[in-house]
């Protein structure tokens, strides 16, 4: 439903190369008064046999896990297991 995707800025990508898409990235994040927390992504196989609901819901939940790993890097709470795992 709309309503449970409407407040999530996304940016769809189909059709463009890895460096077009960089590109268009940058050039968008440094754009004045728009939202920080926009999500691109670009079409895959598996995301294009979804509804737009489906794929922004997806987009959203990968996009909270990787700032969850990202914040954890930086706390170094993955720290012990990089020299448990030697």
């Amino acid at each position: 439903m709309y309503e449970d995707i409407k407040d999530i800025p996304t940016i769809l990508i189909n059709g463009m190369s890895k460096e077009q898409i960089l590109r268009i990235m940058k050039a968008i994040k440094n754009m004045e008064n728009l939202p920080e927390n926009i999500i691109f992504a670009s079409v895959t196989p598996t995301s294009s046999q979804w509804t737009v609901e489906e794929l922004i819901k997806e987009l959203k939940q990968e996009d909270i896990e990787m700032k969850t790993v990202t914040d954890n890097l930086k706390k170094g709470v993955y720290d012990n297991y990089k020299k448990d795992s030697k």
